[in-house]
């Protein structure tokens, strides 16, 4: 289930690139947004539990707590929280359960996750794994030896020192009798509900990451090295099982004494039909390291593991689907035209076309493999695209044939504008603007003035205009580019997007969860308050009402031009890149994960 500490090099490395974190959000009530295709979360999970073939929990990266109601073929996000990581959940009922992380929190819902609150706990090592025997009593393991028991939900927790090891994984068969393994080949062993434990020679020094119990005498431990252990007398004596496989094992269940399965480093997948006399290697669709596992009946059964995957068994292990296959493509940029038509653009040169309002998004071919940043359609046949390398398209029958135009030079382009189909702008790196004045034939290239990367331009006529760009770059035109104007900075962020409602209005989003909004033409700017600092990357205003899109599926919406914003849940912990509304208020969102979301 849970890797030992020689992953420590790893996890250091985590560590210090999640340094930044913020608040968790715990999602509740119906979403404003539903999850048209894509994958809800691309970070490794760790832990999984299914209560019935239909209802399920998934744990893991970005604090992400994912949950289905129809056995997986939908998962939406209940929580997620940046920087966290969450490697175990536990369900005594429907509606318990509870959740532990890396940093030592646990989180408690009872209403089956619509809300989670974190508990007080009296210390916060790493945890590793959480089990609850029923509704009062509870467990948790973690880092340097130490138990933290409830025998009241969680509104107490009382802290136990088990030596300095680190302990792995809990399992109780009811309110007094457990098991505890961990670090060393480590088996602890209580009869009184944890207020003693007795160690168990397990004849191994490898570290034991799972552990599974039919009954009080009959159970395994798995670990390193393909270490399996059996015993049939409640661990007075551990005999050793052939895994064929030198792999780190890290999560064994079994539905009676003869029927079981593990799954491990690098997709290894084992099955038993004899108590384990005998394990079989079966192959899983993907070869990610797998931690956790869930079986909540005979056949159906669930795997989760590094890239957010998740895969699928209706019988009993013989064969697997994949639910989330992660590391998916991301979609950056989408456009929609009219009530039916519109186009995504995305990593790889992909390019999504409807022309049902979204029903169905056909596939167009271009002949690059470059990353598409941003598309901008001038009539219902017309558009054109920009992205990496000097990437730049153009079509005239509505995407059906996209023609690559001569390179202007070779630099990542971030986002092209039409005023009208003839008058157009290019930004991109180190400070680029080209700029046509017949419809893309010639492209004369700009002063911008700056060298800061420039990530959007937008043009209210063919005089005044705005770019903006990293570093709080925001460069402004009154002469529809001839001479371009560096304003004053007033935040370090990179800016992401701006936002013309007239000469005098405009907004600008951007990292650090930054808007600020200027009613004088941009003399002035002044900071709208967004309640995060998670990187904001569109935005969309209608009139006074306004949308916001951001990283790990954040969504923001004002109603009063953004003298308030509120979150909106979108269900999945994904990075966010586009969003766009039709003249009907039709709207979608396309981000990373391959995901599109579609207003409901």
């Amino acid at each position: 289930m849970k890797q030992g500490m020689n992953r420590l090099f790893f996890f250091i490395q985590m560590l210090l690139l999640c340094t930044a974190t913020v608040r968790g959000a715990s999602l509740s009530g119906d979403p404003q947004w539903i999850i048209q295709q894509g994958e809800v979360n691309s970070n490794g999970l760790w832990g999984t539990h299914f209560i019935s073939e239909r209802k399920g929990w998934a744990v893991g990266g970005e604090g992400a707590i994912l949950h289905t109601t129809d056995g997986g073929v939908h998962w939406q996000a209940q929580y997620k929280e940046k920087g966290e990581r969450f490697f175990s959940i536990h369900f005594p009922d429907a509606l318990h359960g509870w959740a532990v992380s890396w940093t030592g929190k646990i989180l408690h819902t009872d209403d089956g996750g619509r809300k989670w609150t974190e508990q007080p706990t009296p210390a916060h090592p790493w945890l590793w794994d959480v089990y609850f025997s029923d509704l009062k009593n509870g467990w948790t393991v973690g880092g340097d030896g130490t138990v933290l028991s409830t025998s009241d939900g969680g509104k107490n927790w009382d802290t136990q020192k088990l030596g300095t090891n680190p302990l792995l994984e809990v399992f109780f068969i009811n309110s007094k009798i457990g098991w505890i393994v961990g670090w060393d080949g480590l088996i602890l062993h209580t009869e009184d509900g944890g207020q003693h434990w007795q160690p168990q020679k397990s004849g191994t020094h490898y570290p034991l990451e799972s552990l599974f119990f039919i009954n009080r005498s009959v159970g395994w431990a798995v670990g390193r090295m393909g270490t399996i252990l059996h015993t049939t007398d409640g661990g007075g004596h551990w005999v050793s099982q052939k895994s064929l496989s030198q792999n780190m094992l890290l999560g064994v269940q079994f539905s009676d004494e003869q029927s079981g399965w593990i799954v491990g480093g690098s997709g290894i997948f084992l099955k038993t039909e004899d108590g384990g006399a005998k394990w079989n290697k079966q192959t899983l669709p993907l070869e990610q390291t797998m931690e956790g596992i869930s079986f909540p009946s005979p056949k159906q059964g669930w795997v989760v593991g590094w890239g957010g995957v998740i895969l699928h068994t209706a019988d009993g292990g013989a064969t697997w689907k994949a639910q989330a296959r992660g590391f998916s493509e991301r979609l950056f940029d989408i456009q929609l035209i009219n009530e039916s038509t519109g186009w995504i653009v995305g990593e790889g040169g992909l390019i999504f076309h409807t022309q049902d309002g979204g029903n169905e998004w056909d596939t167009q071919e271009i002949k690059s493999d470059h990353s598409i940043f941003s598309v901008d359609f001038v009539s219902l046949k017309e558009g054109w695209l920009v992205g990496e390398k000097g990437l730049l398209l153009h079509t005239i029958d509505a995407g059906r044939h996209w023609k690559v135009q001569p390179q202007l030079i070779e630099a990542d382009f971030s986002t092209i504008f039409f005023l009208n189909p003839k008058t157009g702008w290019i930004v991109g790196e180190t400070g680029l603007i080209f700029k046509t004045t017949d419809g893309g034939k010639k492209w004369r290239l700009q002063f911008s003035q700056t060298l800061s990367n420039l990530t959007d331009v937008v043009f209210l006529d063919e005089s005044f205009g705005w770019a903006i760009g990293n570093d709080g770059t925001l460069i402004r035109t009154q002469d529809g580019g001839n001479q371009w104007t560096v304003s004053p900075h007033f935040t370090k962020a990179q800016l992401t997007k701006i936002v013309l409602k007239d000469r005098k209005t405009a907004w600008v989003i951007g990292g650090e969860g930054v808007i600020f909004m200027t009613t004088d033409g941009g003399k002035n700017w002044s900071r709208q308050e967004s309640s995060t600092s998670l990187s904001l990357f569109d935005m969309e205003m209608r009139g006074d009402e306004g949308w916001i899109v951001g990283d790990m599926g954040l969504i923001l919406h004002t109603s009063d031009q953004g003298k308030r914003w509120s979150p909106a849940d979108s269900g999945v912990v994904q990075r966010l890149n586009g969003i766009a509304f039709t003249p009907g208020r039709k709207g979608w969102i396309v981000g990373k994960g391959g995901v599109v979301l579609k207003g409901n």
